[in-house]
Order: C-alpha cells, then sequence, then structure tokens
C-alpha cells in the first residue's frame, strides 16, 4: 500500500502581522478606539492645565511681563515679553501687580479658584484648543505702568499690536498648527482679540494671607484662598465693539473700599471680591457671545470647507484618532492582542482606565481640584 503523503501545512500564523480587523469584531475595535482617544485627551488636557498653571504663578518666566519703554523720561511704548498671543480668544486681561506679589507660590491656587468658577457659570467643558479663558494673566514688572491711568494707556497699546500681530498672520496666509498655548503664530480664523478685552481688564493689586483650614477629609479649599482676595473691574472706554455698555450698577452692593492712592475720578472701576468679579465677567461674556457668536468659534458653522478642516477642534480630533490607532497598532505588533478578545480584556491590556471606575476628579491635576491636602 503507497504511504500517503504528510498534508503541507501553511506556516503559523504571525498574529503581529495579522491586520487587527482580522483579529477584534468592528464593534470592539470602535468602542476600544474610542477609550483610547479620550486617554489622549485627558493627557493633552492635564498637560494644558500644567502649562496654564505655570503661566499663572508670578515670577515664573513664563507669564507674560510688561514694562514700559522709557525715552527722555516719558513713557513711550509698553512692551509685553512672551505673551501678545495669550491675550486671543480671551474675556479680559488681569494684571497681577506687584504689590499682589508678596506670595507668588499661591498663584496656581487663585487659577484653581477662578477655573472651576468660570467654567461653572458657562456651564461648558474648556475649549483648549482655542484657549479660550477667562483671562490672559500679566505681571507689570517695576519698569511697567503703576497708576491705573497708565495701565489703562499700556492695555490700549497692547490691544493694537496684537490685532498688528493678527493682520500680520492674515498677510503670510501660513499657520504653522500648534498646541493653543504654545500658539505664538495664531491662525486668525480662530484666535481672536474679542472686544470684550478691549473694554475691561481685572488689577489684582492687593493679596491677602489666609490661613486655610481643613475640611473634612483633611482638604482645604481653593475657595477659602479665593474669598478674601478682591480684584478691581476697570473700564476702559473702548467699547464700540460690544453689544452693549458696561455697567457696575449690579455690583455695589457687594463693592469693597477701592483702596487706590492714584488720582482715579474719571475712571469707572469697581473693586469686589475674586470670584464677584470671575462671575461678572463670565456673564458679560455670555452676553457677548450671544450677539455675536461668530466671535468665539463654539461651532464649525459658517466656516468655509477647506478650513473646517484646519479647525483646531477637528484637527485635535484627527491627532486623538491617529494616536487611538497607533497604540492599538504597537499593542498588536507586541502580541498582545489575541483573536477575539473582548473589550474588557483589552482595556485590562492596554491599561485603559475609564473614568466611571473613580470618582470625579480622581485624576485631575493640581490645582484643578477644588481643593488640596
Amino acid at each position: 500500500m503507497a504511504r500517503l503523503s504528510r498534508a503541507v501545512l501553511p506556516p503559523p500564523l504571525d498574529l503581529s502581522e495579522a491586520p487587527i480587523e482580522e483579529l477584534l469584531e468592528s464593534d470592539v475595535i470602535a468602542e476600544v478606539t474610542e477609550d483610547l482617544k479620550n486617554a489622549w485627551f485627558a493627557t493633552d488636557y492635564d498637560e494644558y492645565r500644567q502649562q496654564l498653571a505655570t503661566v499663572w504663578s508670578p515670577l515664573q518666566f513664563q507669564m507674560p511681563t510688561l514694562e514700559t519703554e522709557m525715552i527722555g523720561g516719558r513713557p513711550m511704548s509698553p512692551l509685553i515679553w512672551d505673551g501678545k498671543h495669550r491675550f486671543c480668544n480671551k474675556a479680559t486681561a488681569f494684571y497681577w501687580a506687584q504689590t499682589a506679589q508678596k506670595n507668588p507660590g499661591w498663584g496656581p491656587l487663585i487659577l484653581g479658584s477662578i477655573w472651576n468658577e468660570w467654567f461653572k457659570v458657562l456651564g461648558s467643558e474648556p475649549q483648549i484648543e482655542l484657549d479660550s479663558f477667562f483671562a490672559i494673566p500679566i505681571r507689570p514688572t517695576e519698569h511697567g505702568p503703576k497708576t491705573i491711568s497708565e495701565l489703562i494707556w499700556a492695555h490700549a497699546s497692547l490691544c493694537i499690536q496684537v490685532q498688528d500681530m493678527l493682520q500680520e498672520q492674515i498677510a503670510k496666509a501660513e499657520v504653522t498648527p500648534t498646541k493653543a498655548f504654545a500658539n505664538i503664530n495664531p491662525d486668525p480664523r480662530y484666535f481672536k482679540l474679542l472686544p470684550l478685552c478691549e473694554a475691561l481688564v481685572v488689577v489684582f493689586d492687593e493679596y491677602i494671607d489666609v490661613k486655610a483650614e481643613r475640611h473634612g477629609g483633611g482638604l482645604r479649599h481653593y475657595n477659602d484662598v479665593a474669598a478674601k482676595q478682591s480684584i478691581l473691574l476697570v473700564r476702559t472706554g473702548k467699547e464700540d465693539g460690544l453689544s452693549a455698555p458696561i455697567r457696575f450698577d449690579s455690583l455695589k452692593i457687594e463693592a469693597l473700599p477701592l483702596v487706590r492712592d492714584d488720582s482715579i475720578d474719571d475712571i469707572d472701576m469697581i473693586r469686589v471680591p475674586l470670584l464677584v468679579g470671575v462671575r461678572f465677567v463670565a456673564h458679560l461674556f455670555l452676553r457677548e457671545e450671544a450677539a455675536f457668536p461668530a466671535r468665539t468659534d463654539k461651532t464649525l458653522g459658517g466656516i468655509d470647507s477647506q478650513a473646517e478642516q484646519e479647525h483646531p477642534t477637528l484637527r485635535r480630533n484627527k491627532e486623538a484618532l491617529a494616536s487611538a490607532k497607533h497604540d492599538l497598532m504597537l499593542a498588536n505588533q507586541r502580541g498582545l492582542i489575541k483573536p477575539h478578545s473582548s473589550v474588557a480584556e483589552l482595556r485590562k491590556v492596554l491599561r485603559i482606565h475609564r473614568a466611571e471606575d473613580y470618582p470625579p476628579g480622581h485624576f485631575d491635576p493640581f490645582p484643578f481640584k477644588f481643593g488640596w491636602g
């Protein structure tokens, strides 16, 4: 009897070279991809907030500084270092005077209170890709403006410089996409100097030392520090771009003594508790957004199709998706993905932490939790 020849078997399948689509169900791929995108967003968001905390720390090299060029003993031109692009998409400017820098380490705590209050009033998630926020912090140096009138003059000049910068970007018609907080060449289609920022400034000119007591759970709360601080809200007189004039009438019941030595008789200003001022500016921001929605670019409507593809929000989404696909590809190449794996198994292999597994704010970094240890 003739011997039967052994069938020639194909070589073992190298799963690391098999496309993901051949190993996993499509709905599993879709869900895990979304998980990985969310993890990317969380990391990007964390990076932004940590960068912002540095920017809001007086005496840190990343906080924009303001000084005045003097010629013949007279102020001729205000100069701001490392910060003109940060004016874009901000409701106001927060001038952190030298008189309030006695404890510069509290900067992130002040920011934490402002951040939480600002987005509570707005009722929306931060648009970090547009660097949209309450204010740009600016630290006048010892060579910067001292009086309120000098500060108003300097602010007006800075706004002109920002507008000139944006016009230069329009003329170039070339913008290199970067992360919002590093976008020194902002795309003028999406990064704008808001009229509200020209019309109103905040001056933080006195810091009150606070002994923050620990609450339940052993945490101290940012608002305990913020509640003792005050700010000046100052109208600059440049309100032609607003839907209506700014009025401080609603704040008078909570007004504090001005405590200023310089002559301010012809300047409309008011001192209020810090978070009262933040809420007031937030409501002005919402008022202007409702009147002129295109200025804040909350949606992609009204933008031509080519520009839509370059919108920071879409760019960020594409980057997150590309990162998710890359993570899956690497896991597959390393042999971590087994055929017909479930979503739960893949989450474990890819070390994906689900938000619902932890209480709200579990991963929030300092200073964006509501309290600190």
